[in-house]
């Protein structure tokens, strides 16, 4: 006969064959979503994958393309160069006195370009200081000079009054 004893250690038992049913089946489908999450994310990065895959295929058509351009250019440039060398060739050569003038031209106009790139520095930083905008200035004197004057005047920088540029 069954005792008293035999049918509680048997309800113990499925009682923890059923806790531990339970907690396999939360475990079970805690993995089947992680499955899940990680074939879409396997999908995705399939198919960007084959995106740059393709990509790929283009950037290297385009740059042959490129490359082809270039030394179509090159072979121009050759063509050209050699031309103008057979042109040169058959020409006298230029005089030394003319060759001088154009070292000359070009010194010339150099050094124009440098005074208008100064005339534009001067127009600008005139632009900053305008009587509109009343902007205190004071005038730059090398430091030699501000050391002397500040030695010998008892005015304290505080005290001393800006000029305004008017240009």
């Amino acid at each position: 006969m069954i005792s008293l004893d035999q049918v509680i250690l048997l309800e113990e038992k499925v009682e923890n064959a059923v806790a531990k049913i339970v907690q396999l089946n939360a475990e079970n489908a805690a993995l089947r979503r992680k499955c899940a999450e990680l074939t879409n994310a396997l999908s995705a990065k399939t198919e960007q994958f084959s995106s740059f895959q393709t990509d790929q295929g283009k950037i290297e058509e385009g740059i042959l393309k490129a490359l082809e351009r270039l030394n179509a250019v090159e072979n121009a440039v050759h063509t050209a160069t050699a031309a103008v060398q057979a042109s040169v060739q058959k020409q006298p050569q230029m005089p030394v006195q003319q060759a001088d003038k154009t070292t000359e031209q070009a010194s010339v106009q150099n050094h124009s370009e440098q005074k208008n790139t100064e005339n534009n520095s001067i127009q600008e930083e005139l632009a900053q200081h305008s009587f509109d905008t009343a902007t205190p200035v004071q005038a730059q004197q090398p430091e030699q000079e501000n050391s002397v004057k500040n030695e010998e005047s008892s005015e304290t920088p505080e005290t001393i009054q800006p000029s305004f540029d008017i240009f």
